[in-house]
């Protein structure tokens, strides 16, 4: 193609066709260098390509800057025109190997002009920015067109970050990158980005993010890739958080805390306390666990977390046998959410394990098994008012049914009648002072 690039570049046009001659520095026809100009001028304007290639191309061959005559001549305005030209001249060619010189000469000319002209003369920066574009453009007729124009526009970032970064709002740096994935060019792709970032909006840096995301897809990738940026900046909330997800989805559970710790002492939020939370709960730190729920709670903004994260703490205080103080936890949700079927599941579970607590030093008796009627009741009423507990209910309801006061125990023992409300309170033990509920005997 660059040899029958080079012939066409020899090609000068006349109303019978083509016919080949030495590039010659003068005008055609002898004629005057403003009058030849001007004839090239008007037919550019009127897209008669090949008549104004004719008139036209001796100022590509003399390289000449300056035009007796015309005092605002320049000759890298021409060289867009001629660009123009090569290029539709050779679109309306059929020949797909003609065709591609006329493109290839219209590449040349761009390559020309870095060798050519000052940067003073042109612009350096918008010439690798319109090659870029025309290659784009016109890829289909070039040999590695797609490349080229990606290169280009690599060199345009190289030259200036931050114009690139900032011209069609990241467009050009978009289209570098995603061919640098593509390509599995990784250290280009991070070298890219930190250096893009301090000048990228909101949603080139979305992007970003996204695609170093997708460049690392183990958990030991993104912690190596992050743990080197905390290095550069320990304090940097971004990398802190990444490095803590690598460490959670590699199970390292004892730095994940650490991480989340440090996160959480500088950038204190809800979703930073409810981590360290569930992290210390499941660790079975039951008092740490409390305190981070408790500030998750205090920074919670809406209903829902609110009564979640109060039937947590009951968890974790039942946890710890402080009873009384789950119950009141447990208040709390259902203060919010009184059909909220998992808190009255929470409250029978506390009513259970209070009974196995007050008989842990003794036999369990008829007064004891009373509490177990107040366990059914709420087990009861939370399917009653929750239809999504009703299969943990009732795997549950057969069990503490069973364990209610006999027939011996409600009559001969206790003394009571049937239908007989009663109080669940230090009138059984002292141990259930706290309880103070009522039931039914049934």
């Amino acid at each position: 193609m660059k040899v029958l690039a080079t012939l066409i570049g020899l090609l000068l046009f006349t109303n019978s066709g083509l016919k080949a001659q030495d590039c010659t520095a003068t005008p055609p026809y002898e004629m005057n260098e403003l009058a030849a100009f001007s004839i090239f001028q008007d037919n550019y304007k009127n897209k008669d390509y090949p008549f104004a290639l004719m008139y036209g191309r001796w100022l590509l061959c003399s390289k000449t800057k300056e035009l007796e005559g015309y005092p605002r001549f320049s000759l890298a305005s021409q060289y867009p025109k001629f660009i123009d030209i090569y290029t539709e001249i050779g679109l309306g060619e059929q020949d797909p190997s003609i065709r591609e010189a006329y493109i290839d000469t219209a590449l040349n000319l761009f390559e020309e002009q870095f060798t050519v002209f000052t940067d003073e003369e042109v612009d350096k920066y918008e010439l690798y920015q319109d090659r870029g574009r025309y290659l784009l453009k016109n890829y289909q007729n070039i040999d590695d067109g797609l490349n080229m124009a990606y290169g280009d526009f690599k060199v345009m970032f190289d030259m200036d970050v931050e114009k690139t970064t900032l011209l069609g709002e990241g467009y050009y740096v978009r289209v570098v990158i995603d061919d640098l994935v593509r390509k599995g060019e990784k250290d280009m792709v991070i070298s890219m980005i930190d250096q893009a970032t301090a000048y990228a909006g909101l949603e080139l840096s979305t992007y970003f993010d996204d695609t170093l995301e997708s460049l690392f897809n183990t958990p030991e990738e993104r912690l190596d890739f992050c743990g080197a940026k905390l290095e550069e900046n320990p304090e940097s909330i971004e990398d802190l958080k990444c490095v803590a997800e690598a460490q959670e989805d590699l199970n390292m559970t004892e730095e994940f805390l650490q991480t989340t710790l440090l996160i959480h002492g500088l950038d204190p939020t809800f979703d930073s306390a409810l981590t360290l939370a569930e992290t210390e709960k499941g660790n079975s730190s039951y008092t740490s666990a409390a305190e981070y729920f408790k500030q998750a709670l205090e920074m919670a903004d809406n209903d829902t977390d609110k009564k979640n994260i109060n039937l947590e703490l009951a968890d974790v205080y039942s946890s710890i046998g402080q009873l009384s103080t789950s119950k009141k936890y447990v208040q709390d949700a259902l203060a919010i959410d009184d059909a909220f079927g998992r808190a009255y599941i929470k409250l029978a579970s506390i009513y259970g394990q209070t009974v196995s607590s007050c008989t842990e030093s003794r036999k369990l008796e008829a007064r004891d098994k009373v509490v177990y009627w107040v366990v059914v009741d709420y087990l009861t009423r939370a399917k009653s008012v929750d239809a999504s507990v009703t299969n943990t209910v009732n795997s549950q309801l057969a069990t503490y049914e069973a364990a209610t006061p006999s027939t011996e125990d409600k009559f001969f023992t206790l003394g009571y009648e049937q239908g007989q409300r009663v109080q669940v309170n230090s009138s059984l033990d002292s141990c259930y002072s706290w309880i103070n509920e009522s039931t039914v005997v049934r």
